[in-house]
This record gives C-alpha cells, sequence and structure tokens, in this order.
C-alpha cells in the first residue's frame, strides 16, 4: 500500500503524525510504504523519519524533488510543498502503479486498507467533494464535482499516460493568479470527468457540521453521506489556514492530532501552544468549547 505525502523541514514533523495515525489503524504495517517528497530537507530530519516509521516495521523513501519548475508559480499561502503530488510520477517508482496522497494536514482513523482496494472504475483518480458553504458554492460551475485533493487515490498508471501532472503544472502557469487552490483548481481542471467521487467520511472537512446542521440547499442531497462522516470520519481533514499544531485551533479533533503527535520524534505541548495565546485569546477558545465538545460526542467512539 503506497502512500504519498509531500512536505519542506516545517511541515515533516506534520506529516509524521499523519504518518503515525496511518500507522495504528492499519492490521498489518508491513504492508504499508511511505513516499515522502521533498523540496528540501535536512539529514537530521530525514532520519528522524527513518527512524521513528522503520521501527514500527514500516518501509520509507524520503525523495528529493527538484522544484525549479515549481519557482515561479503562484502558490499563495499553501507554499511549494504543496504542488509537489503534480511531480509525484517523475519520481515514484516505474512499478509503483497505484497510490494514496495524502495531505500533512490529514488524520486518519480507519484502516486504509478500505480505500487501497476501492475500484476506481477506469478514472485516473478518486477524491471526495469539497464542502463548501453556499457563497462558495455559488462560485463554481459544477460544486457538485469540485474535489478536495488533500486525500487522494491514484492510479499512477493512468495518471502517468493521461500526463496529468504535466498539464496540472500548465494550467498553473496560465490560470495561477486566479487560483483560490492552486494545485486543487489545476487538477480539477485537468481530471474533469476522470474522477471518481469518494464518500465524504474519506477526506471528512470541517465544513461538514454546519452543512449537516444548516442543510446547505446545494447539498440536500447528499445529507445521508455527510451524516455517516460526521458520525464515523475514517480521515479528518483540518482544512483552513488555522491548523491543529496553532494555539488558536478549535477543531474537534485537535486532541486526537496532539496525541499521535505524542508518538512521533516531534511531540506537540498542549501547554506550550496555550501558554502563546493572549488572556483575549485563552477566554474565546474557554467559550468555544462547549461547541467543540458537542460536534466531538457526534462522531461515535
Amino acid at each position: 500500500m503506497n502512500i504519498v505525502l509531500g512536505a519542506d523541514e516545517s511541515y515533516a514533523r506534520y506529516g509524521a503524525v499523519v504518518m503515525a495515525s496511518v500507522i495504528a489503524n492499519v492490521d498489518d504495517p508491513g504492508q504499508i510504504h511511505f513516499f515522502m517528497l521533498t523540496p528540501g530537507m535536512c539529514e537530521k530530519t530525514k532520519n528522524s523519519l527513518h527512524a521513528f516509521v522503520e521501527d514500527a516495521g514500516v518501509g520509507i523513501d524520503i525523495i528529493d524533488v527538484d522544484a525549479q519548475e515549481l519557482q515561479g508559480l503562484k502558490v499563495g499561502r499553501f507554499g511549494t510543498a504543496a504542488l509537489l503530488r503534480l511531480l509525484m510520477h517523475c519520481y515514484l517508482p516505474v512499478g509503483c502503479e497505484r497510490v494514496i496522497y495524502l495531505d500533512c494536514d490529514v488524520l486518519v482513523r480507519c484502516n486504509l486498507s478500505d480505500l487501497w482496494a476501492m475500484p476506481l472504475g477506469g478514472n485516473a483518480a478518486a477524491a471526495a467533494m469539497d464542502i463548501c458553504n453556499t457563497s462558495i458554492s455559488a462560485t463554481r460551475t459544477y460544486p457538485d464535482d469540485y474535489f478536495n485533493s488533500g486525500v487522494m487515490l491514484i492510479d499512477l498508471t493512468a495518471w502517468r499516460n493521461r500526463r496529468v501532472g504535466e498539464r496540472a503544472l500548465a494550467y498553473l502557469e496560465k490560470n495561477g493568479e486566479n487560483a483560490r487552490y492552486p494545485d486543487q483548481d489545476a487538477l480539477n481542471y485537468v481530471l474533469e470527468g476522470d474522477c471518481y467521487k469518494l464518500p465524504p467520511a474519506w477526506n471528512f472537512q470541517p465544513t461538514t457540521y454546519a452543512a449537516v446542521k444548516k442543510r446547505y440547499p446545494h447539498l440536500v442531497k447528499y445529507m445521508t453521506s455527510l451524516k455517516t462522516a460526521v458520525r464515523h470520519p475514517c480521515i479528518v481533514h483540518f482544512i483552513g489556514a488555522v491548523k491543529p499544531w496553532h494555539p488558536t485551533c478549535v477543531h474537534p479533533f485537535q486532541e486526537d492530532f496532539i496525541a499521535y503527535s505524542r508518538q512521533t520524534p516531534w511531540p506537540i505541548d498542549r501547554r506550550e501552544l496555550i501558554s502563546l495565546l493572549s488572556w483575549s485569546e485563552r477566554l474565546r477558545i474557554v467559550f468555544k468549547q462547549p461547541k467543540i465538545r458537542r460536534r466531538r460526542r457526534l462522531t461515535k467512539p
């Protein structure tokens, strides 16, 4: 089971948390092989990742990517590392025919074998719909078909043959300045009609809480699967600028992310995070606690 992540030096520690959650939820860790694509990472960090993963009986390749062709592309707050997936076909082994791609801001809560075995029906990839509010959905021509690229099952042979990466980069060269979510917009353009729709539980996004509670009109027909995702999220995705390693995070699964970080060489200290907050920010988070706990209780153990 080939799992691909992309991270620079600063995100390597969060990629490690993702890997820890994958390992903890699989029956046989030996069936996993990680590929970490990086535009640059110090040897100490690489060695720590190798030791952490290999101690669990899992294989890992940390691959230095020449990101020169990504220079000059507009990536906004996402950084160059977010585009590395568009180059994966150039660096993964030729015999690697299928991969699961994961962003470094996700948390796996189930055995990925079920996702790995999912048929793609001839499509180059599979991904879950991007769960957005009504104001954002109004800006998209086909909001139901716009997917979130943070979790993807990819037929790498089809990806290579259909030149998905090259076409996505060409799209960004031409339209990068107008892309709100650079790699995601590019992949949605290139994979139009070539992407199988995953159930939302495989990419559980925080907007789902509001979508279910407020019954967003554009998502009413998906309400059953959205409610299932809330109860049994397979992969939690911390989308947005505030991540679980930020002191202002109020995501219901932040504590789970922090708990998995303690299994890595870079444990997150919750008390240290709180110490970085002003008193007004601490008070704001205290007032948020009932909502956080209420949402967390919606998910079954």
